[in-house]
């Protein structure tokens, strides 16, 4: 469907509906009928009584005018329209391209077998590839919009322009007048306008042109250093060159955002070079008569934009037994900016963002109309940390709407660092030597990675979540929002977006895999079993960010939702002649909301105006439902699979285990149902499938 379309209609706007000076009426006279309409009081019914009996005014003497709801004329004022218009901002036409060439050189080494040195090979190859797309969309300007509605004429007279306004060379030809209370605009959920002219003139094209290049060049040589007691010393170096190189050029339209309620966007111009330098050795040793496998490799790295560095890895394979390996991992590793990172121009658009600073709707007096703190349901820490951030959470008010939509930027930025990390890994793997009767293979390794500078893009509600929730008042991201100057109404402007460096990315755990193997005889047919089982155990995620101060804000995201403590799947296939059974489960642990809610009443950003829960002393026993308990999924299935044809049926859900229920408020839902976490949605679900292979040959 077309994107809505809601433009400000001026006053004096001659199609106006509230302009009694051109073709509409006075919209104040029109609510006064409809305030002292008998039908009107009538359907008000008890609603009205209540509220003059609660200020104590006699029913018989109580008007709308009692309440000064009676305006009188009012004369021409500005009004919007909501609509939606046909072929508006909802199609994209696009042309891709893709070429790629590669030139290589293989070939053994002779001269280089001498003294222990033998089989030595080399590789050289030059790749190039460019990749090329062009897009278009059809949408509405928002310049000739605004022209053609009279906003740029001081007597709002459509496409004129006395106010001196700096308009692009297209805008002003061709320009006709536009009317946005045409009933073709309203007679279908997705209308059009009154005429054709007015479609011509207000719709342009929105096109992108966008290259990649990249160009490797590549070196390196294999071959045995020496030959050892536990096999060949072998060892490989290489060198490697890459130029990367991107140019994504909006047209005028694209890069200004003339479009209406459409983002900006600058794209993307930019290349940059990244050379390497590379060798791995293999070294087969013996500890005694087991073997000990030890594997080194480095790699140093030099990218344009970012000091070099050096990258190692070291792997360790033991078998004490014949039966258990031993294995052990450590390595680093390098990864610079990308095009997108460093290059892509300044975007914006727009997006409701929850605002904490302001005044909410529950701590407005209805009476006084005026700021109730004994009704504001705000932490002190969140109060404490808008008076840091410059704003009076006492006065800055948007009368009760703490939602409203921010201006969002984001963008390529060239002092990005790289992003680093530093991996270990320990563990084991054992195949039971006792019998031939089945194959049992155990292994289970820890893992921990240490991630450094991750370059991430952060949401504009993580932006806002991080510097007013965090309750020890230190969070890097409060410099990224800005707000305007005025003190009672400093509603947030802009909400920086782009590319940052998140300091620390820590991530540890623990895998247990088992799979066991066993052939049965049933009806002299050979019936083959088997299990697997996965086991994982998160026992830390965490993410830090260091502020200007050096100030650690540190969130620990293990075990809340999304973020399970613990995850299985386990499975049974059974095989017999022509028919496959197979029943595999699935395990999601519980997971526990993140408090960072004001209190048990409010919703996960805070806000009590949101939730039905209100507290006491009317409903103590409302409570918010933002955990998820322990979660089984069982899926089933039987295949037959004969020589030119195959049937198969399966069952989604076996016991249609409904997914979690709840609270919208508190985690990303519909109809009560987690999204995005893993859970089935669609309970106990059938499929019958068959297979035909015609004209199958040996």
């Amino acid at each position: 469907g077309a994107g809505q379309l809601f433009p400000d209609v001026p006053a004096r706007n001659p199609y106006n509906l509230c302009n009694p000076e051109g073709m509409g009426i006075d919209c104040g006279l029109a609510q006064d009928a409809l305030f002292t309409n008998p039908n009107f009081l009538v359907q008000f019914g008890q609603r009205w009584e209540d509220l003059c009996a609660s200020f104590g005014i006699p029913l018989a003497g109580c008007t709308p005018a009692t309440f000064g709801l009676l305006t009188g004329p009012i004369g021409p004022i500005e009004t919007t329209p909501i609509v939606a218009v046909r072929g508006d901002r909802n199609r994209v036409m696009s042309d891709v391209g893709q070429a790629r060439y590669v030139f290589g050189v293989h070939g053994d080494l002779p001269f280089m077998n001498f003294g222990d040195l033998y089989n030595w090979t080399f590789d050289v190859s030059v790749t190039h590839s460019e990749s090329s797309g062009q897009a278009y969309r059809h949408g509405i300007r928002e310049d000739r919009l605004e022209l053609s509605l009279g906003w740029y004429s001081s007597t709002h007279t459509p496409c004129e322009n006395d106010l001196g306004e700096t308009l692009a060379a297209d805008v002003a030809p061709g320009c006709v007048a536009v009317n946005m209370y045409a009933p073709s605009l309203y007679t279908d959920v997705i209308g059009d306008f009154a005429t054709p002219a007015e479609r011509e003139y207000l719709f342009d094209v929105r096109s992108f042109d966008t290259e990649y290049r990249q160009t490797t060049v590549t070196a390196y040589v294999t071959g045995n250093l020496k030959e050892l007691p536990g096999g060949p010393l072998s060892a490989g170096f290489g060198v490697e060159y890459r130029l990367d190189a991107i140019d994504s050029m909006p047209d005028q339209i694209a890069r200004d955002g003339l479009f209406w309620g459409f983002f900006a966007d600058g794209g993307a111009d930019g290349q940059k070079y990244t050379q390497e330098a590379f060798g791995e050795v293999e070294l087969p040793l013996l500890i005694g008569a087991t073997p000990l496998s030890v594997n080194l490799s480095a790699r140093w790295t030099d990218d344009e934009f970012n000091k070099p560095a050096w990258t190692g890895a070291a792997k360790v394979g033991w078998n004490p037994l014949d039966s258990l390996l031993l294995r052990a991992t450590w390595g680093t590793s390098y990864r610079a900016p990308n095009l997108r990172e460093l290059f892509l121009a300044s975007q914006t658009g727009f997006l409701n963002v929850f605002d904490p600073c302001l005044i909410p709707e529950d701590a407005i007096d209805p009476i006084t109309d005026g700021y109730n703190p004994e009704l504001d349901q705000r932490e002190p820490y969140i109060m404490d940390n808008c008076r840091a951030a410059g704003v009076d959470p006492t006065v800055a008010s948007n009368g009760g709407f703490n939602v409203y939509s921010v201006e969002i930027a984001r963008g390529g930025q060239t002092d990005l660092v790289e992003e680093t990390s530093e991996s270990l890994s320990l563990g084991f793997s054992w195949e039971q030597p006792f019998t031939n009767a089945f194959d049992l293979q155990v292994s289970s390794y820890y893992y921990e990675i240490d991630i450094k500078d991750t370059i991430i893009e952060p949401s504009p509600g993580f932006i806002v979540a991080d510097c007013y929730y965090s309750e020890t008042g230190v969070s890097a991201f409060c410099d990224r929002i800005r707000r305007d100057s005025d003190p009672t109404a400093p509603l947030m402007n802009l909400v920086d977006g782009a590319f940052i460096n998140r300091d620390q990315e820590l991530a540890r755990g623990v895998d247990v895999n088992v799979t066991l193997e066993r052939t049965v005889t049933v009806l002299d047919r050979p019936v083959e079993l088997d299990f697997e089982a996965i086991w994982h155990r998160q026992i830390e995620y965490s993410t830090l960010f260091l502020n200007d101060d050096g100030e650690p804000d540190q969130n620990f995201l293990h075990r809340e939702v999304y973020f399970p403590e613990l995850k299985a799947q386990m499975g049974v296939r059974a095989s017999y002649d022509k028919w496959r059974f197979s029943w595999r489960t699935r395990f999601h642990g519980r997971q526990v909301q993140d408090d960072i809610a004001l209190d048990e009443w409010s919703d996960v950003n805070g806000d009590p105006s949101s939730d039905t829960c209100q507290g006491p002393p009317d409903d103590v026993l409302c409570r918010d439902v933002g955990d998820l308990g322990n979660y089984w999924l069982h899926n089933a299935s039987a295949r037959y699979e004969a020589d030119t044809w195959s049937v198969l049926l399966s069952v989604r859900n076996v016991f249609d285990e409904a997914p979690p229920q709840v609270d919208g408020t508190e985690v990303l839902s519909a109809n009560n149902t987690p999204l995005g976490a893993g859970y089935d949605l669609w309970g106990r679900t059938f499929l019958l499938g068959a297979t035909f292979r015609i004209g199958a040959s040996e």
